[in-house]
């Protein structure tokens, strides 16, 4: 089994060595340029879905400057006339104001998933540019290096690496691309870059959705003391 073992190392080793003398991971293809742009239009297409069913009542007309098109709460200034207008007794209204209620809350979620999955994964991108950024140094002051490279989990291998030309980068789907020095900085910042601008637009959504949320809890707190008085 020590002999399956460690020619098993031997071939990964060769094979890595083909592929290039040291591998930097990027960040998953959920982050690439295409990703972060397109993520949210499909995220306000379903906040869209989410909010309609039903709750209409307690929701102004869409406007295209609110941000990720959600829907703004439409804080009600007279219970009265609330009721008379949308043919709803006190019951009713607090069942739709609850229900828009649980959709904020739910949408909420989304977007902090989305959020905290953003801030993770731009700290990656600053280590993998760091770490081009100091193989392009080595490779074209000539110095020799040593490093370590992944064979299998928890399996590392050392590598003296003289001279290198070309970086390999993981774009996710267990897809590797080979690029050069410069193309793989233009792409890290891009990736950098559309990150940054999704996470502005996912926090802007967030704030804004969170003003929904209170006004959601003042009507419901107006309708029930409206019944009650």
């Amino acid at each position: 089994s020590i002999t399956i073992f460690a020619r098993f190392l031997e071939q990964r080793l060769n094979l890595l060595c083909v592929l290039c003398a040291f591998c930097i991971l990027v960040l998953p293809a959920t982050c690439a340029p295409r990703s972060t742009v397109s993520s949210a239009p499909k995220l306000s297409v379903t906040l869209k879905r989410v909010l309609r069913g039903g709750s209409s009542v307690s929701m102004s007309e869409e406007a295209p400057s609110t941000p990720g098109g959600i829907p703004a709460a439409e804080f009600i200034e007279s219970v009265d006339d609330f009721l008379s207008k949308n043919g709803l007794n006190h019951d009713q209204a607090l069942n739709r104001l609850q229900d828009l209620y649980s959709k904020y809350k739910f949408i909420e979620t989304r977007l902090s998933q989305s959020k905290a999955n953003l801030k993770g994964k731009m700290p990656e991108i600053r280590k993998t540019l760091e770490a081009m950024q100091f193989l392009r140094e080595k490779s074209e002051s000539g110095e020799p290096y040593s490093t370590h490279f992944e064979l299998a989990a928890n399996v590392l291998a050392k590598a003296d690496v003289e001279k290198i030309d070309t970086v390999c980068l993981w774009l996710g789907a267990n897809v590797m691309m080979e690029f050069t020095f410069n193309e793989a900085e233009e792409l890290l910042k891009k990736n950098l870059e559309s990150a940054g601008h999704s996470l502005e637009r996912v926090q802007q959504q967030v704030d804004f959705l969170r003003d929904q949320i209170t006004t959601t809890e003042v009507n419901v707190a107006r309708v029930y003391n409206h019944e009650v008085r």
